[in-house]
């Protein structure tokens, strides 16, 4: 009887666990629904103002990223339907779980999408204050990882070089992984250095060296 009743209770702690489970999901797709179901041709309103520094027009034919209209982007079947809020200004990233999917697409494999992705992150990055400078951190660093070369070009095209503070910054900020150890950067150097390395021809080790050294200095920028 006791065995049963072990069973029993077991099986209605699982069934919860998965109904909270299911509900959140839910939950979390209908948010996504109702942003993106405004329409994209709105205006965006003052509450929109985080925009104002990214120069769009939010007309697709108008407005370029990588070379492209957005047009080829938004058009494109398999655009994220978030990614597309958050050009047009319907969804804003704040420290939640649809900003983490939302910056976790720059590194797609999707190299038609990526560069509208890699773009929503870098407009991330530039108003990233607060909660939200906790988010974009890893996805910066694994992108830096997986497309290095692609990253340096992108980097290079900002004569200003604010750019590339801004990712090193973050990186630096919120770019660790669960098994780094914050106190050792030397080794989190070490480990990033080698997956960008891997991902990119030899001709970049010394550039390589200096972006992870900028990103996981001896002494933590957090820390000065």
């Amino acid at each position: 009887m006791k065995i049963y009743f072990l069973i029993l209770l077991s099986f209605i702690l699982f069934s919860c666990s998965k109904k909270t489970d299911s509900d959140s999901k839910t939950l979390e797709s209908k948010t996504l629904d109702s942003i993106v179901k405004k329409s994209p041709k709105q205006k965006t309103s003052a509450s929109d103002s985080y925009q104002t520094g990214f120069h769009l027009t939010h007309n697709i034919e108008v407005d370029s990223i990588d070379g492209k209209p957005v047009k080829f982007y938004i058009e494109n079947k398999n655009c994220d339907s978030l990614a597309i809020a958050f050009y047009y200004g319907k969804y804003r990233p704040t420290d939640d779980n649809l900003t983490e999917n939302l910056l976790a697409l720059s590194s797609t494999n999707d190299k038609n999408l990526r560069p509208f992705y890699r773009w929503i992150l870098d407009k991330t990055i530039e108003i990233s204050d607060g909660a939200l400078a906790e988010y974009p951190g890893i996805p910066a660093r694994k992108y830096a990882e997986k497309f290095p070369e692609e990253l340096f070009n992108f980097l290079d095209s900002d004569t200003s070089k604010t750019r590339y503070s801004n990712w090193t910054d973050i990186i630096s900020y919120s770019g660790f992984y669960e098994n780094d150890d914050y106190n050792k950067p030397k080794l989190i150097r070490k480990k990033m250095e080698a997956e960008m390395i891997k991902n990119s021809s030899t001709k970049l080790q010394n550039r390589i060296a200096k972006f992870t050294s900028d990103c996981f200095p001896d002494v933590n920028k957090i820390d000065q």
